[in-house]
């Protein structure tokens, strides 16, 4: 077991990278998805039309706050500026998406896939911070 941990042991040092790896492809995927809600071919009113038909309360408001969250969380998680906060904020839009989406289903694992790995992000950025290289880490 020992030579074990002896052979991982040179991965203590790469946390703090790989915590700017997870923001970075956090940021990745949240821009996409809000730029796609923002500025996609049905802008707001295509995500509005959706939430309505899962019985989310005041659709096109939530279709504004869901976007603009994800598109604002984007600079925020590339700086490592308020990442916990934004992790948590995240974290409960993608619990909310994956109930909303999926609980009604009858295949509940077909297509969670991304909702709930996104949501693995953030918890792991929730949980572990930015790490050193953020500006959360100066402050």
């Amino acid at each position: 077991m020992s030579s074990l941990v002896h052979f991982f042991s040179f991965t203590h040092g790469f946390s703090d990278l790989t915590l700017v790896i997870v923001r970075i492809l956090a940021a990745i995927v949240f821009a996409s998805h809000g730029w796609f809600k923002s500025f996609g071919k049905q802008k707001f009113r295509g995500s509005a039309e959706r939430f309505a038909e899962r019985g989310i309360p005041f659709p096109l408001l939530a279709s504004y706050i869901t976007s603009w969250s994800q598109l604002i969380a984007v600079p925020l998680l590339l700086l490592g500026f308020m990442t916990q906060w934004i992790a948590l904020l995240l974290a409960l839009e993608m619990v909310v998406a994956t109930w909303a989406k999926y609980m009604d289903t009858q295949a509940i694992f077909d297509g969670m896939d991304l909702p709930l790995g996104t949501l693995a992000i953030c918890l792991v950025l929730f949980v572990l911070g930015p790490g050193a290289y953020s500006l959360d880490a100066l402050f």
